[in-house]
């Protein structure tokens, strides 16, 4: 038997303030067309049933047009012949018994199973029995409902959540629950996780599948798309949906940069050829301020025009200066006066009242200063 085994579609998802020419927002009709092009891509593989290990939708009340999505795509695999299950993950399920999960309008459609109850729900397709733990309310209720599982020769373990060994990848996402390592039974044929965005094996026959969009920047090495897999012999098979994406440049140190400098390196790493259709960030450490405010911020607006998304990031060396250099509080008055200077340098104080504007602040921040020592003096006798 073969399944494809995808998680993580997120529809609805939007962000990133980029709009289309219709006033969308290109990232979230990118995630659109991402299930879209793994709903085609399952067709063409036609495996024995599909696997969707929870986090359909972004929000657990998403708007028509994410449901409509989805509905189409099971529209697409049922027609295909093609038996799909489900469970919910900790973006699409209610938070609460009284809430109604989205899944609902799904129910009773025939050959699509859907476990979306916080409960342990067992799936007979073929000759394989899908054993599904969806999201639940407290992460004791994973190992309660694991201990429901009954093997029946052919079984598949279908679960979302981050498992124990990946802790330190914490999503830290709403309702975000750790699974025990303890889960992961060697006497599965497969086990098909949900909720960690990389393509990932977790033991031999434990895997994420990942998701097939970029959500964030965090995750732009990671590898996108489905898995196949066949539980005859226990391979799982990468799937590409669609090319990376998502481009992360290794920051630029630009120590003593001038601003034609900086514009030279930038124009290098924009080229429209690389950039058209994806999502880039340029990170710039060690930025001289005044040399980047020279940039011709219209013309920088314009490099990563064919883009998805574009970002510059500059990190700036008077920023870090700030942060690494500790302030004396005995000379915070001086601090004050420098600080003061450079502001009238930069002619954000009228020269003319420079001089009287530094030397009461100054006198302030002194007496600020002799005032909280003696209340500290007097707390520790």
């Amino acid at each position: 038997m073969r399944i494809v085994h995808l998680a993580d579609s997120h529809l609805g998802f939007s962000s990133y303030s980029s709009l289309d020419q219709h006033g969308q927002n290109r990232i979230e009709e990118m995630v659109y067309s991402g299930f879209e092009q793994a709903v085609e891509k399952i067709v063409q593989i036609h495996p024995d049933a599909v696997v969707h290990a929870g986090d359909v939708f972004h929000h657990v009340r998403p708007k028509i047009k994410p449901l409509v999505i989805f509905q189409r795509g099971l529209q697409q695999l049922k027609e295909a012949g093609i038996p799909v299950i489900v469970i919910s993950g900790n973006h699409d399920a209610p938070k609460s018994y009284s809430l109604t999960s989205p899944f609902r309008l799904f129910e009773g459609l025939r050959d699509v199973h859907i476990a979306q109850r916080y409960q342990y729900e067992r799936f007979e397709v073929g000759d394989c029995n899908f054993h599904c733990i969806p999201f639940c309310l407290e992460p004791q209720d994973y190992l309660d409902e694991f201990e429901k599982i009954e093997r029946k020769g052919r079984d598949v373990l279908v679960m979302h959540g981050l498992v124990e060994s990946l802790k330190n990848r914490k999503m830290r996402s709403v309702g975000e629950h750790e699974l025990k390592d303890s889960l992961l039974k060697s006497d599965f044929d497969y086990i098909a996780l949900g909720h960690f965005h990389g393509q990932t094996p977790i033991a031999a026959n434990a895997w994420y599948s990942g998701s097939v969009e970029y959500f964030n920047f965090g995750e732009a090495e990671d590898r996108k798309g489905m898995l196949l897999v066949d539980l005859e012999t226990g391979r799982a098979e990468a799937v590409e949906v669609r090319p990376k994406y998502m481009i992360d440049h290794p920051a630029v140190d630009c120590s003593g940069m001038s601003s034609e400098e900086l514009a030279e390196c930038l124009l290098d790493l924009c080229r429209e050829d690389e950039v058209k259709d994806k999502m880039v960030r340029i990170t710039l450490r060690n930025v001289n301020r005044a040399a980047y405010r020279s940039l011709d911020q219209g013309r920088l607006n314009r490099l990563g025009s064919a883009a998805l998304y574009f970002k510059i990031k500059p990190e700036f060396l008077d920023d870090q200066e700030r942060v690494e250099r500790p302030v004396d509080r005995l000379r915070l008055h001086e601090e004050y006066a420098r600080f003061m200077e450079e502001g009238a340098f930069r002619e954000l104080i009228p020269r003319a009242i420079k001089d009287e504007v530094v030397a009461y602040g100054t006198e302030l921040m002194r007496k600020a200063v002799q005032a909280r020592d003696r209340e500290a003096m007097d707390a520790s006798q």
